[in-house]
């Protein structure tokens, strides 16, 4: 099996893991990792913050409330918008949540909002289906996350279950591994 069908194994293996929270202890672990990620040095200190809007029906950790809390504080929340013909992620300041819509993979994107600049970001908060303690991260295989992180300079933080935590992500050359990775139970720095 090379690595590529590797990781493939993996992640079938991690989004069935995922899948198996209840909606109880979903709700209850996203909670922890928010309140984790919000005492950290680099959510306190940074006002314009790129996070990923989560799809709550595939158990990605969720960040509604989080974003929800960031378009009512001063800080300056940002999302993505996927652009499927060429593989790219464009990016809106998010200033409602009516403002999102589902795209054609059913993750909410803004259709208005003014353009955010990459050199604005402070703090990039990334959706995991799973990674290790290196900090290396395992996506759903498209690298829209790994093409958008090679292009920004300010910290990223990952966010996951502990129950997707392994051992070792098997890693190419174009993976980016992140600064810091969030779960219930530990920050990993």
């Amino acid at each position: 099996m090379d690595l590529s069908q590797r990781k493939q194994a993996m992640r079938e293996q991690l989004l069935k893991v995922r899948s198996e929270l209840g909606t109880a202890e979903y709700r209850e672990k996203s909670d922890q990792i928010i309140t984790r990620l919000k005492t950290e040095a680099e959510f306190k200190s940074a006002e314009v913050i790129h996070c990923y809007v989560s799809m709550n029906e595939r158990r990605e950790v969720n960040t509604h409330g989080l974003l929800e809390n960031l378009v009512n504080s001063k800080k300056k929340p940002v999302v993505s918008i996927t652009h499927f013909d060429d593989g790219t992620l464009s990016h809106r300041y998010l200033e409602s949540m009516d403002d999102l819509k589902e795209n054609k993979w059913g993750v909410l994107e803004p259709v208005r909002g003014e353009v955010a600049a990459l050199d604005e970001f402070e703090l990039v908060i990334v959706p995991m289906v799973g990674g290790d303690r290196k900090k290396n991260r395992i996506g759903y295989g498209k690298g829209f996350y790994d093409r958008f992180l090679r292009e920004v300079s300010c910290p990223a933080i990952g966010l996951l279950f502990d129950r997707c935590l392994v051992e070792s992500v098997p890693v190419e050359s174009f993976d980016v591994a992140l600064d810091k990775c969030i779960t219930e139970s530990k920050i990993i720095s």
